[in-house]
């Protein structure tokens, strides 16, 4: 799916690599570390997502390298599926597929209704991305991005979770998370205002922002089990894969790592203002935080929770990603 948008943003993008190069040596001195406490990272590539400047930054833990990517509006989710990144560009109403070791777009897909969130079913071979202002959430051949179904939505489906093999959005305005399927949706109310969702085992957890809770729900009929009170906006959920997940609280500047089956907060994590992103280093050693307000990218070593690295990154980071080598 070829556009003439597409050179002018790469050229462009060839252009914004050398601010971030400058970024990139303060980034990864000893001083902007500020002597973390334990060894740094050094796997993988961290994908970050500027909402303020219309871009993806690539930080090479490898190499020890930074570049950018310009695009055609602010990036809001991205996705991983077999070394490809996909990114939702909502004021433009369109998805990206990127290489993001060139990195430069490969494909674009325009989805009017402002796509917002994105999760990918590998058994399935499907794409799922959420559209706020049609209230729907669609679901795309992974191979040929063409769009294969829709399914109407509670208002402002902000994410999705795949969990049993069902994909679940929180409707953010409607304040409820629903289960999504052809033979028919079910739906549960999350609160106020649920931004996050994500699954951990046997677990849906819903994050309602101005309730300062997480929601628990049994997956396919989303019956209501529990509660755990969190506190200070939470924004995003990250499941860690030993059944516990990171949550950013974004007004309290701070992440918890929860325990959803006793219902117990494990840990709490201080970081720079307004944390949003939330990214697992492909060995599981590491956990990345995006803070929105201060331009930080905080990461932690998961075995003690103690501060491995801390970059500077471009203005606005939201949500993140990393990638293996």
């Amino acid at each position: 799916m070829s556009h003439p948008l597409l050179g002018r943003v790469n050229r462009f993008a060839s252009l914004a690599v050398l601010p971030v190069m400058l970024l990139a040596i303060l980034a990864f001195s000893p001083l902007a570390r500020r002597q973390p406490a334990a060894p740094p990272p050094a796997e993988g590539i961290i994908t970050v997502a500027s909402l303020r400047t219309d871009q993806l930054t690539f930080l090479d833990l490898t190499r020890r390298q930074a570049r950018a990517l310009a695009l055609p509006a602010a990036p809001h989710e991205l996705e991983v599926r077999n070394g490809r990144l996909y990114a939702t560009l909502t004021r433009a109403d369109t998805l990206v597929e990127i290489d993001p070791r060139a990195p430069g777009i490969l494909r674009r897909v325009i989805l009017p209704g402002r796509p917002h969130g994105l999760a990918s079913d590998v058994d399935a071979g499907v794409l799922y991305v959420s559209l706020d202002d049609a209230a729907a959430l669609a679901a795309l051949d992974a191979a040929s991005l063409v769009e294969i179904a829709r399914w109407p939505t509670g208002q402002a489906p902000h994410t999705i979770a795949i969990a049993r093999g069902i994909p679940h959005v929180a409707a953010a305005r409607a304040g409820r998370v629903e289960a999504v399927r052809p033979s028919g949706s079910v739906s549960a109310p999350a609160g106020s205002l649920p931004e996050a969702i994500g699954g951990t085992g046997e677990l849906l957890l819903a994050a309602d922002y101005l309730g300062g809770t997480l929601h628990l729900f049994e997956p396919v009929t989303l019956a209501h089990l529990g509660e755990i009170p969190v506190g200070g906006g939470p924004v995003r959920i990250l499941p860690l894969g030993d059944g516990t997940a990171a949550v950013a609280l974004q007004e309290a500047g701070q992440v918890v790592v929860v325990d959803p089956a006793s219902r117990n907060i494990v840990r709490r994590l201080d970081v720079p203002s307004r944390p949003d992103g939330l990214c697992r280093s492909p060995s599981g050693r590491y956990l990345a935080v995006t803070s929105n307000g201060a331009a930080a990218l905080t990461i932690f070593e998961t075995s003690s929770w103690r501060v491995a690295a801390r970059y500077t990154v471009p203005e606005g980071p939201g949500a993140c990603t990393w990638l293996a080598d």
